[in-house]
């Protein structure tokens, strides 16, 4: 009981030192009672894991958690300024402060489709910047690990790995993981695509590969690296906490794309450092996808379903039939003051509070 109450009380002091533990891990004697509590902390995709342990003579307990950054107050929308107006279509609105250009925030008007309700932003209005924040993420694919193939798992068999012991890669080579119960300390990597079948059972996963795709009907956790598309077909939920990282390093367009009725509870990040030529690489959120979390986009994003929390983008994007339109929102809903605040999760430096709370026990 003694070791158990260290521990957790250790926990907490670890938690209030995140800076700290991330250049090198910390041993405390919190009570001066002979029992040694260490903290060490790791990152595992965008988020990171601390480890607690505490040990008296040979006895030890140790305690993985989740943690995530909390938030300040931030802003429904920050638009980089690019000499456009923001224009909104149909039953398109902003709930929450938004950061917009200059030219600012008017009704739309297209042949197929105008603006509908009387007012379209429910907040404060400021003037944005010609570029985005600094982007704080890094997603992180552990280096030391186990290997295994995909096809020493047998059908329907569980895998488990605690995040105090060496990650395990599984190599998918025949691009297929299908009636799989895969959790914890586990990446699943391809040097080509993942095709994640709905029937798989995954929690607290990394998936690394050049294009990744969940089945329709899929549930489940999971933080996902891809370098040219991640797509999320319809009625897909990536509970929390889970992110999608793309960093479009592909000839032609990179995309996520979250089909109708998908849902994504955490962070989405489209992030090209080097662009050229005419490329149009996009977040798409279809009709009734839901994103519960922070998006960030270097590029565009095309906005028809509904984000709870913020959103950071370089322009949005709207095709029709007819044509291609730069900063067009049609019928897509951005709402910050729906998102809970027990919420933990910051994609920007900005408004850094550097305090940590725990998402959860792994």
């Amino acid at each position: 009981v003694e070791l158990m109450e260290s521990n957790r009380s250790a926990t907490n002091y670890f938690l209030s030192r995140i800076s700290k533990l991330k250049e090198v891990p910390e041993r405390i004697d919190l009570f001066d009672n002979g029992i040694i509590s260490e903290g060490v902390l790791r990152p595992w995709g965008l988020y990171n894991v601390l480890n607690v342990s505490s040990a008296l003579n040979k006895d030890t307990i140790s305690k993985s958690v989740l943690i995530g950054q909390k938030q300040a107050t931030g802003s429904a929308l920050v638009l980089v300024d690019t000499n456009k107006p923001l224009q909104m279509l149909g039953g398109a609105r902003i709930i929450g402060d938004a950061h917009l250009p200059k030219k600012g925030i008017k009704r739309g008007y297209l042949s197929s489709q105008s603006f509908i309700p009387n007012n379209f932003l429910f907040g404060e209005k400021y003037y944005s910047k010609n570029s985005l924040p600094s982007l704080r993420d890094i997603f992180h694919v552990p280096e030391q690990k186990k290997k295994l193939f995909i096809e020493e798992l047998d059908k329907d068999s569980s895998l488990y790995q605690a995040f105090d012991s060496t990650p395990i890669v599984i190599n998918v080579n025949k691009n297929i993981v299908e009636g799989k119960n895969i959790s914890g300390h586990v990446l699943l990597e391809s040097k080509d695509s993942i095709f994640i079948k709905r029937d798989n059972l995954l929690e607290d996963v990394l998936i690394n590969a050049p294009i990744v795709v969940f089945e329709k009907g899929f549930q489940g956790s999971a933080q996902v690296l891809a370098s040219e598309k991640i797509i999320l077909e319809e009625d897909v939920v990536l509970k929390y906490p889970s992110s999608i990282y793309l960093n479009a390093r592909c000839l032609g367009n990179a995309e996520v794309y979250l089909g109708r009725n998908s849902k994504v509870l955490g962070k989405v990040i489209l992030f090209n450092e080097f662009v050229r030529g005419t490329r149009t690489d996009l977040v798409k959120i279809d009709k009734g996808a839901l994103v519960v979390g922070q998006i960030y986009s270097k590029r565009g994003i095309e906005l028809r379903g509904m984000v709870i929390g913020s959103v950071y983008a370089n322009n949005f994007y709207l095709q029709t039939e007819a044509s291609s339109h730069i900063n067009y929102i049609e019928d897509g809903v951005i709402d910050n003051r729906a998102l809970l605040p027990g919420f933990l999760g910051n994609v920007i430096d900005e408004n850094n509070n550097k305090a940590y709370g725990i998402i959860k026990s792994l």
